[in-house]
């Protein structure tokens, strides 16, 4: 090779370098861009996952509220029903005395049919008895 094309080799070889120096320039700033891109769509993949687990949790929380209320209502109505139906038990034998009293029975009939006490059963004759209208 003559020597005079050494320097218009290295000039081409250089130029070579540069022009593959500038095109991988080229290629980085791409991948780049290509990459930011991807990792803002992933941070916005990633806030809407936030925001979709923070969208849970306080439903979840309010569920939860809601069902503790729901059960403290419940407990609350099955007490109550329960004292109802203790009432009603325990005010039944009277009930049934007053309405047999009423009818003209004796206080030794509510002691034979409810088993009532001999003082319940004339407490409830003389308070709820028909009375005779000339005493």
């Amino acid at each position: 090779m003559p020597e005079w094309m050494l320097p218009g080799l290295a000039l081409v070889v250089a130029l070579a370098a540069v022009a593959l120096c500038l095109w991988q320039r080229r290629e980085l700033r791409a991948l780049r861009v290509c990459l930011e891109e991807r990792l803002d769509a992933v941070a916005q993949r990633q806030e809407l996952a936030q925001q979709s687990i923070s969208g849970l949790t306080a439903g979840a929380l309010g569920m939860d509220r809601r069902l503790r209320r729901v059960e403290a209502t419940e407990k609350w109505l099955s007490d109550r029903q329960e004292t109802i139906e203790n009432q009603q038990a325990a005010e039944q034998p009277y009930s049934q005395a007053i309405r047999l009293v009423q009818q003209g029975a004796s206080a030794r009939r509510l002691v034979e049919e409810l088993a009532l006490s001999e003082s319940e059963a004339e407490l409830l004759v003389r308070l709820h008895g028909l009375h005779d209208s000339a005493a």
